[in-house]
């Protein structure tokens, strides 16, 4: 493995095109629930970080808590328009790295629903909807609104205006089995894929990871950062030096035409076999190397 290869033009168009299709479709992911959320009223100087978020079908950021004896919303319980500031935290898919995949950061407004009649109007799904549908109406569902998103990646800050929110309102298909197939794939064969994304023997992108100086990286040397319909992140370490590298499915590239999502199990399982078909034509291309 060498270091960061210089990239012909070709390779950095598809390198653009394959970051600014990722970031987007994370900055999605994230805003759909997937992270951490914590909701700060800067203005009163409180935070509430027990809350769970999403986007409901109506295209609207939405956030539910369930107060309590012991936990109270605080400067959060009024029935008036609250200004505040969110952030949503999301770390490496492979948890046994210790490594903060991105962060999504935005200011609004954030406005309770009075009565389960406005909630119910909402169209609410995932983990806001599952969380009513479990506790009823003790639950506080509030929506937010917000001109602009910045998502934090490896890549440096990707900024989204409202209409991002929007786009999150169609759930994709589940990555779950592609993160399972990717996590249970053999260290070495990981590497070899991360090594010949840096070599330049497949395509994709890399960007250098600043390392603490006391990161111990010599028994894990690469990680699964993150799985998503357009391509697999990868955390590759040797010696003292760490990278992320980003592969394309063959299946997925960035510019390809969208594909009908009425099926989600099927385009999943569709994207474990593209995940195969990338570690198959590394293969291809290394058998074809070594021969005379």
């Amino acid at each position: 493995m060498t270091s960061t290869p210089p990239m012909p033009p070709s390779s950095m168009s598809l390198s653009t095109d394959l970051r600014a299709a990722h970031a987007r479709s994370l900055t999605r992911r994230m805003l759909a629930g997937e992270g951490a959320v914590e909701l700060t009223a800067y203005r009163a100087g409180e935070a509430l970080s027990s809350a769970v978020h999403g986007v409901s079908r109506s295209g609207q950021l939405v956030v539910a808590d369930i107060p309590n004896l012991f936990h109270s919303l605080g400067a959060f319980h009024t029935a008036e328009d609250i200004e505040v500031r969110v952030d949503i935290l999301k770390d490496a898919a492979d948890h046994a790295l210790n490594l903060r995949l991105a962060s999504l950061h935005l200011l609004g407004t954030l406005r309770w629903c009075r009565d389960t009649q406005q909630v119910a109007a909402l169209g609410l799904q995932g983990r806001v909807a599952d969380l009513v549908h479990d506790v009823g109406p003790r639950v506080r569902v509030g929506v937010i609104s917000t001109d602009r998103v910045l998502l934090h990646d490896c890549s440096g800050v990707t900024a989204h205006g409202a209409e991002i929110v929007a786009e999150a309102a169609t759930l994709g298909p589940s990555c779950e089995a592609l993160a399972d197939a990717v996590l249970a794939t053999a260290g070495d064969t990981l590497a070899d894929v991360a090594d010949a994304v840096l070599d330049g023997d497949l395509p994709g992108w890399a960007e250098e990871l600043e390392l603490p100086d006391a990161t111990d990286l010599g028994v894990d040397p690469v990680h699964c950062v993150d799985v998503d319909p357009h391509c697999v992140t990868l955390a590759r370490f040797s010696a003292d030096q760490g990278w992320v590298v980003q592969v394309p499915l063959p299946t997925s590239a960035p510019n390809a035409p969208a594909r009908d999502l009425s099926a989600q199990g099927a385009l999943a399982w569709d994207d474990v076999i593209a995940s195969r078909r990338l570690v198959d034509s590394l293969r291809a291309r290394r058998i074809g190397a070594l021969r005379p």
